[in-house]
């Protein structure tokens, strides 16, 4: 089982919230803080249809370059754990029609303090603990 997180997105143009789980994703790469989104959450979010200061851009992923778009620094992001949560980090939104699922990019799981133990099993841990977490079903 991947490593999945339960995270709270609030959007930052509307303050939505939604609470859901997310992969986390180290072939997904970027330079900054990004998190992949379905179209039924960036729904909820208010992110979709596309807003008005929103990218169209093309992206390569493993099955091939798609079209979908960015919300620059559309969401903050935090990790809810059983015990404790992460810090709330500002994310760019990518939303990607393709998407089933959200997904956390590795530059966002380094902000987030995610550290990927054991990627088969689901095992994870926050940084600055020796917990061993398990993923979220």
């Amino acid at each position: 089982m991947p490593v999945k997180v339960r995270v709270e997105l609030k959007s930052r143009r509307n303050s939505r919230t939604v609470t859901t789980t997310a992969f986390v994703n180290t072939g997904f790469m970027s330079e900054t803080p990004d998190i992949a989104l379905p179209p039924i959450v960036a729904e909820q979010l208010g992110l979709w249809p596309r807003p008005c200061d929103a990218l169209l851009v093309t992206l390569e992923t493993g099955g091939g370059s798609i079209e979908a778009y960015i919300v620059p620094q559309g969401l903050t992001v935090k990790v809810i754990a059983q015990d404790r949560t992460s810090r709330e980090v500002i994310a760019n939104a990518l939303v990607n029609p393709h998407l089933d699922d959200v997904l956390i990019g590795d530059a966002l799981a380094e902000e987030l303090d995610i550290q990927i133990l054991y990627p088969r099993k689901g095992i994870w841990r926050f940084a600055d603990e020796e917990v061993m977490r398990k993923s979220e079903d």
